[in-house]
């Protein structure tokens, strides 16, 4: 992704969220409208920000993320093939051992002094 494209929807007086949605270079679209809008509370979210500048781009910056997720459900749905490994799965029964679904090692901690 090298560009993202963000829309703000409206701003809603009960919540004060401001409503805003999000496309990027690498989703079908490149209009936010074609995408789901998510809620933002800049009071809460980012208390000590006061710069409508600076507001936006930490929007845009959580909006990454958004344009990401929209462009894997987009290459998601094109993959028939994946698809069909998914409804093959219905009706099926699986069993598991305890001992093959909990990890062998403990995860690695990296304490750095």
């Amino acid at each position: 992704m090298n560009t993202l494209y963000m829309k703000i929807h409206q701003f809603e007086e009960q919540s004060h969220s401001l409503i805003v949605s999000f496309a990027s270079d690498t989703t079908e679209h490149q209009d936010p409208d074609k995408y789901p809008a998510y809620a933002y509370q800049p009071l809460h979210m980012w208390p000590g920000v006061n710069d409508p500048e600076e507001i936006k781009k930490r929007i845009a910056i959580s909006g990454m993320y958004h344009a990401e997720q929209q462009e894997r459900e987009e290459k998601f749905v094109a993959d028939s093939a994946k698809i069909q490994q998914y409804k093959d799965m219905i009706g099926q029964v699986s069993s598991y051992s305890i001992e093959d679904l909990a990890p062998t090692t403990p995860p690695e901690f990296v304490i750095e002094v």
